[in-house]
């Protein structure tokens, strides 16, 4: 607790801004990061855009910087270097309030507070109706698991009532319910089982439509249908392009398939 303490908060400048409204592109602008001057850098120079309405995928190995790349776009860290933008604004001059209403995280494992279901998805939008919660989780292949408990959405959570897969079910429909147009989806089926895989990607297929989508993965069928593929190794991009194009060109990433 007081190493959390001790960590400075990034800063926010006085009068920061919203981000704009409407489809959002994300862009990393000759990015660098490091987490500390003495370690060796975790990305280096990286120079790419994510737009509006496309799945982009990172694949690579351990180590590579895939989370590092995720977590850059809400804000969890200031690149040491270069710029990461958000509709044309670069994060350092949007108020973090802003940043966090239009990203969205999709971890490994979906956080669940001891509070009823209701709230645990109302976490992303506490104004939501229960309708649009309701439809939130049957989007996300949820609902009819949590009407089969006695107490409905008003359950308890309990971390011994639910699988890893509902409870990441719980987190898809938390995020559809925030409604933001940029999603960043981080190993979400890696702890799944393939019954509970197919129920997450149906929830992930009405999360995705229409925004600017980051998919991080290393079950890389997950990620073959995605716009463009780029493979990360020592923190920097290797190759990028579709699912057949880096194939053709039988080098990491067709190593790694």
């Amino acid at each position: 607790i007081a190493e959390v303490l001790a960590v400075d908060p990034l800063p926010e400048k006085d009068g920061a801004e919203d981000l704009p409204s409407g489809d959002l592109d994300v862009v990393f602008d000759r990015v660098s990061f490091a987490y500390s001057s003495d370690s060796s850098p975790a990305l280096c120079d990286i120079d790419v855009r994510l737009a509006p309405g496309t799945v982009t995928a990172l694949v690579g190995g351990s180590g590579s910087g895939k989370t590092t790349f995720a977590r850059l776009i809400p804000r969890f860290w200031d690149p040491v270097s270069g710029a990461v933008r958000i509709g044309g604004k670069d994060l350092r001059e949007a108020s973090s309030e802003s940043v966090l209403s239009k990203a969205a995280v999709v971890f490994q494992e979906s956080m669940m507070l001891g509070v009823s279901i209701r709230d645990n998805i109302k976490l992303a939008r506490p104004a939501a109706s229960d309708d649009e919660m309701m439809e939130a989780a049957k989007a996300s292949q949820i609902h009819e698991r949590i009407m089969q408990l006695p107490q409905g959405y008003d359950t308890i959570v309990d971390n011994t009532r639910f699988s890893g897969g509902e409870r990441q079910r719980i987190g898809i429909a938390r995020t559809l319910l925030a409604d933001t147009p940029i999603v960043v989806l981080n190993e979400a089926t890696a702890a799944a089982d393939p019954d509970s895989e197919w129920a997450i990607r149906q929830g992930l297929d009405h999360l995705l439509k229409g925004r600017t989508v980051l998919m991080i993965a290393h079950r890389l069928h997950t990620v073959r249908d995605a716009d463009r593929i780029i493979v990360l190794r020592d923190g920097t991009i290797a190759e990028s392009g579709t699912h057949q194009e880096l194939l053709d060109r039988d080098g990491i990433y067709a190593e790694l398939w």
